[in-house]
Order: structure tokens, then C-alpha cells, then sequence
């Protein structure tokens, strides 16, 4: 229902028509406002005399682009890697039988294959 909703509107020419590069173009946007907002954040509340050390310096443009990539690529990718991992699995031909990943049977093996393992203690000098 809500890809009828993008189809239809007017950023449909922008975004791309595969449902995964969709999904983190958006959250990639959303990440960006973010970023946008935060940086906003710390020149309004003049965190550490932020602002006015980038208003005294020769060129402010400089600190203000740099402190914007760091968070626009740092903000991006939180917003993005958490909607990726926000995605549900897909059903596939398991039918819930057996384990999902081989870590997850490595750590489901038997208990009879385990055997403790003697470990000599010597004193540090």
C-alpha cells in the first residue's frame, strides 16, 4: 500500500525503483536532516565555544564543511545500517526447520562433542 504511495507522488522520478536502494535513499535523507539539525544544534548552543572559534578563525566556511561531512557521513549511516536492521527476514523453503545460520547451529552442536580442556596455571613474574 505504501509503494502505491511513492508511485503516485511526485518524488517517484527521483527514487529508484529497487525496494532496498529506496529504502536507504529515504533513511540516507532522513540521516541528512538529522545531521543538518544537529550541526544547527551545535552552533546555536555554542557547545564549547564552537561558535565562536569558527567565527574568529581567517576562513569559517572550512570548519563548518568538515564538521558537516563527519556528520553527515556518521548520522547517514546510523540511520541507514538501523533501517536495514530493522528489516524483517524473508520467508524462504525452511518452513522454520533447522537453524538460520551456521553460527547459530555451531553453537546448537551436540553437548557429547564438547570436552574440557586442561589449562596449566603459572604465577606471573
Amino acid at each position: 500500500m505504501a509503494s502505491k504511495k511513492i508511485r503516485g507522488s511526485i518524488l517517484s522520478g527521483f527514487l529508484p525503483a529497487n525496494p532496498l536502494f529506496r529504502l536507504l535513499a529515504i533513511n540516507g535523507m532522513i540521516g541528512l536532516g538529522i545531521s543538518a539539525l544537529v550541526l544547527a544544534g551545535l552552533f546555536w548552543s555554542n557547545v564549547g565555544n564552537l561558535r565562536t572559534l569558527v567565527m574568529a578563525s581567517d576562513n569559517p566556511v572550512l570548519p563548518v564543511v568538515m564538521l558537516a561531512c563527519g556528520l553527515i557521513i556518521t548520522l547517514c549511516s546510523v540511520v541507514m545500517g538501523s533501517a536495514v536492521m530493522m528489516l524483517k527476514p524473508q520467508d524462504d523453503a525452511r518452513n522454520g526447520k533447522g537453524p538460520r545460520f551456521k553460527a547459530v547451529s555451531a553453537m546448537m552442536a551436540p553437548r557429547e562433542n564438547l570436552a574440557p580442556v586442561p589449562v596449566p596455571v603459572r604465577p606471573n613474574r
